[in-house]
């Protein structure tokens, strides 16, 4: 999404909703953040140095704690396909490299291929905004049978170097190849590049990024940083990871969202650098379970076992949502002209019902 226009897409998305009931229920919500602010300050003004002085000796009791159990010794990687849907449609198409194409409709888009993304057409945003940022989109419905069978193939790669290897998703996965590289003699920079070839040819041209590092956290921020079809390695030293995570903004790191982001950013902790040099203040602040998060957000600590996760039939939740997207109609035209809208039926052109 680098070089996109972000003023010009706040500005399509701001008049294509602003009279929705989702816009509004967001301005509510956001209301409720916003007095969420309000009060954090004035807690944050009320301290004394003393006190926030107090506060930061007791975390940095816990930090020596953390520190003293820091794992360097494992080699991760993360392995993030490259807009997997989309890159699936190209693959099968070749037409659609082409052109802007997302996979989805009018209602909502999954993935956006890469001739898109600089328009600011993205994952999860309505296609009709989509349309209005670029009107030579292309919609492509979605195939999961396709997708899911293409992710086996990947899958297929991923055992070779971590037979235990944990999918996030049909897109994306954690493995563990510390014992793979003992066996073979090979670096994870080695692995890394090994693992982008084979998945290439086993699927037939599919690109993904991969993230070298000593935990998983740090694994999935770093597929991130060379994409498309690239790598990056975090060296496994404590050095090497306390200047990388230093100046990453804390949005960029897994399950930190715009709520919690702007509560951090709210105290002035706009890296996770800043993060750790407020933990006093965080401390005082936050419930002593989110303390422990953001203390290993800010120290780089992850995961380094597949025996700290839970299992993958038992995924953690975080919030359960309920949104409204259409208003009540009975109309049958007006139902049909709106399901045919989200499916990409044209009148008088086949498909539909049946």
């Amino acid at each position: 999404m680098q070089g996109v226009d972000k003023d010009r897409v706040k500005k399509v998305v701001y008049e294509m909703s602003k009279d929705s009931a989702h816009f509004k229920n967001e301005q509510r919500k956001q209301a409720a953040v916003d007095e969420k602010i309000a009060r954090l300050r004035q807690r944050a003004a009320a301290l004394g140095p003393a006190e926030l002085a107090a506060h930061t000796r007791a975390v940095d009791a816990r930090v020596a704690a953390l520190e003293a159990r820091r794992d360097l010794g494992r080699t991760w990687l993360h392995c993030d396909m490259d807009a997997f849907y989309a890159a699936v449609e190209e693959r099968d198409d070749p037409g659609l490299r082409e052109v802007p194409m997302a996979v989805g409709g009018t209602g909502m888009i999954t993935t956006a291929n890469y001739m898109a993304r600089p328009y600011g057409v993205r994952s999860a945003m309505p296609g009709f905004v989509a349309l209005k940022l670029c009107p030579q989109l292309v919609f492509v419905k979605p195939n999961f049978e396709k997708y899911t069978a293409a992710s086996e193939e990947t899958r297929r790669v991923f055992r070779v170097y971590d037979p235990d290897f944990r999918a996030g998703s049909l897109d994306e996965a954690y493995l563990d190849v510390t014992d793979y590289c003992s066996r073979h003699g090979v670096t994870g920079e080695q692995v890394a590049a090994e693992l982008r070839a084979r998945v290439r040819d086993e699927t037939r041209g599919l690109t993904c990024s991969v993230g070298v590092a000593p935990n998983q956290l740090l694994a999935k921020v770093a597929s991130d940083i060379n994409k498309p079809d690239g790598q990056y390695v975090l060296a496994p030293s404590r050095a090497a990871v306390t200047a990388f995570i230093s100046s990453l903004p804390i949005r960029r790191v897994p399950g930190i969202g715009k709520v919690t982001e702007q509560l951090v950013s709210a105290l002035g902790a706009t890296t996770c650098g800043e993060l750790f040099e407020r933990r006093g203040l965080v401390a005082a602040l936050f419930s002593p379970v989110a303390l422990e998060f953001f203390l290993g957000v800010s120290l780089g600590l992850g995961a380094t076992r597949h025996s700290e996760l839970p299992p993958e039939s038992e995924p953690q939740r975080k919030g359960i949502s309920c949104e409204r997207t259409f208003k009540a109609v009975s109309d049958p035209k007006t139902l049909h002209e709106t399901v045919g809208a989200v499916w990409g039926w044209e009148e008088g052109v086949g498909g539909g019902p049946g």
